[in-house]
């Protein structure tokens, strides 16, 4: 009898995170998956960074289990040294372009009347609609990194956000830079657009040359494949 293709395709994303916890957890570090965001914004504000994005401050949004979550790495000693967040926002009644322009505009712009958003967004923001992931605030400790440990931790905020809610997309804002230089496609984002959201004027801690970068349902489930295949992983 031939395996069922969504039990396999469970399977496959479930091999795939173990062997990234693997990866990491022989790197030295552990890690640790919570929806307790006012413990993210603590955490988040004891780095070096302390920079905690709007999009997961429970000060902006009700953050819970069902709808977001965070994962934090931990050294030997305890300490933080990287954390990545993600939500899902349910948007079968309104593109992502026009969830930004509700969105954005409620958090910066009406507090802020120097700040202009517009509405030239990234093309395909008008076209996105579904169950849609947005993964963020994703940061590394300057000592681990250039080794090896920031794909595979992003991935497996990714492929966590796969099995918790098989969204339609998953997408980020991605620095130009970091676009252009692969770090996208390293990662497992399938999909490129040299612009993100529109900023007439960008409040001072938004860079107004980010990317849109993303990933289908289907691009994800390639990613589970891929790494079970790369590691020697048998999801069987």
């Amino acid at each position: 009898m031939l395996p069922d293709p969504d039990e396999q395709a469970t399977l496959d994303v479930t091999a795939a995170i173990a062997a990234l916890r693997t990866r990491v957890e022989d790197s030295g570090l552990s890690l640790k998956e919570s929806a307790d965001f006012s413990l993210f914004e603590k955490t988040v504000r004891a780095t070096e960074d302390k920079y905690l994005m709007e999009d997961f401050s429970p000060r902006f949004f009700d953050l819970h289990g069902a709808t977001a979550f965070w994962v934090g790495a931990y050294n030997a000693h305890g300490n933080i040294v990287s954390v990545q967040a993600a939500k899902m926002d349910d948007l079968r009644d309104r593109s992502l372009a026009e969830h930004w322009q509700q969105q954005q505009r409620r958090i910066f712009v009406d507090p802020n009347p120097q700040v202009r958003f517009g509405t030239d967004h990234a093309h395909d923001a008008y076209f996105m609609r579904g169950r849609i992931v947005y993964h963020g605030n994703l940061w590394l400790r300057r000592d681990i990194r250039g080794k090896g440990l920031a794909e595979p931790l992003t991935q497996l905020g990714f492929l966590l956000s796969l099995l918790k809610w098989s969204p339609d997309y998953l997408y980020g804002l991605m620095a130009a830079r970091s676009a252009e230089k692969g770090f996208g496609i390293r990662v497992g984002y399938r999909r490129f657009v040299p612009r993100g959201t529109h900023w007439e004027i960008a409040p001072g801690h938004i860079r107004a040359d980010d990317w849109l970068v993303y990933a289908t349902r289907g691009d994800l489930h390639g990613l589970a494949k891929l790494i079970v295949r790369t590691s020697g992983a048998d999801p069987e």
